[in-house]
């Protein structure tokens, strides 16, 4: 018997799942130094007091 379709599926599916995920995590990755950049610039330049 042989399943080897099926083994090529699971592992597609499998990296796929894994590359989705790492573009999720870039993608918000980006999106929060945004925020920060944002925040950064929004700060007053002398808040030492």
């Amino acid at each position: 018997m042989n399943h080897l379709g099926y083994l090529f599926a699971a592992n597609l599916f499998v990296w796929g799942a894994i590359f989705f995920y790492v573009f999720t995590l870039i993608k918000k990755n980006n999106q929060l130094k945004q925020d920060l950049q944002l925040i950064k610039e929004t700060l007053p330049k002398d808040s030492e007091s």
